[in-house]
């Protein structure tokens, strides 16, 4: 052979060599396990064992018929009168504390008349109170158990007259047979 076909023979088999070398191996694949997911185990040996109320003794129990105690020091009586003492107490109070809204406060009768006739206008639904307190003359509107309860009503009234204030005042207590008569 010569050398030309030498080289030709050796260059196949290096080209052949290098092709198998560089070639993607391939792996076997192992097949994956097969899991098992089923539940052998039996959990009534975890719970625990409590009787039942069918297996408690049936014996009859005995009924105590019970008995008010006799006490040494009754003080029923000295409760009584200390409650109708109360009683006659709250009877008699005829006024509450509360609030009003104080719309005029002067010297000036002519001028509290014409404030009083003015929150007639202003507010129909409420009734404008006139009072004097020597040497003041007083118009007052509304009854109210808080100064919160007022602040709306305020409002409206200090539009028109801007000194207006909400005031602490006493209220008579209307008993239940007054108000139904009116």
């Amino acid at each position: 052979m010569d050398k030309k076909h030498l080289h030709i023979v050796i260059l196949t088999l290096l080209l052949s060599v290098v092709t198998i070398g560089c070639a993607v191996r391939s792996v076997p694949k192992v097949a994956a396990p097969v899991e098992d997911y089923s539940f052998t185990d039996d959990p009534a040996k975890y719970r625990p064992e409590v009787e039942s109320s069918s297996q408690k003794d049936e014996r009859e129990l005995e009924v105590i018929n019970n008995s008010p105690i006799e006490a040494e020091y009754n003080i029923d009586k000295q409760m009584e009168a200390i409650v109708d003492s109360m009683y006659v107490r709250n009877d008699s109070l005829r006024l509450y504390d509360g609030f009003t809204i104080l719309v005029y406060s002067g010297n000036n009768e002519i001028e509290a008349g014409r404030v009083r006739n003015r929150l007639f206008d202003l507010v129909p639904d409420q009734e404008a109170r006139f009072s004097f307190k020597l040497p003041t003359y007083f118009v007052k509107i509304g009854e109210y158990f808080q100064q919160l309860e007022a602040e709306p009503m305020l409002k409206m009234i200090q539009e028109t007259y801007p000194s207006a204030a909400i005031v602490p005042d006493k209220f008579a207590i209307k008993k239940e047979d007054e108000s139904s008569e009116n």
